[in-house]
């Protein structure tokens, strides 16, 4: 029993190591999607309060989100509102 109670906090740590963003030194990847998006010119869809909001994103701020759809010509999202993102790039 004690063994197992030594390897759940290594095995705790080394899920936190996974999980940790793609590239190295990067540390929100959040913002690291969306500057994505924005080099390649591909959308994305940003989860806020239960909403999916499709935009494909123009600039990123300390604060905000800029993007345009089809439907809006600007939109404009608030980063401490965003959920999650999901791409496909």
């Amino acid at each position: 029993m004690r063994k197992h109670l030594f390897f759940l906090p290594a095995l705790f740590m080394a899920s936190m190591v996974a999980a940790a963003p793609a590239v190295a030194g990067e540390e929100d990847p959040l913002k690291a999607v969306l500057l994505e998006s924005k080099e390649k010119s591909r959308g994305v869809n940003l989860h806020v309060q239960g909403n999916n909001i499709g935009m494909v994103v123009t600039a990123v701020d300390e604060h905000y989100v800029i993007g345009r759809s089809q439907q809006a010509s600007r939109i404009v999202v608030r980063l401490d509102r965003i959920d999650g993102v999901s791409a496909m790039f």
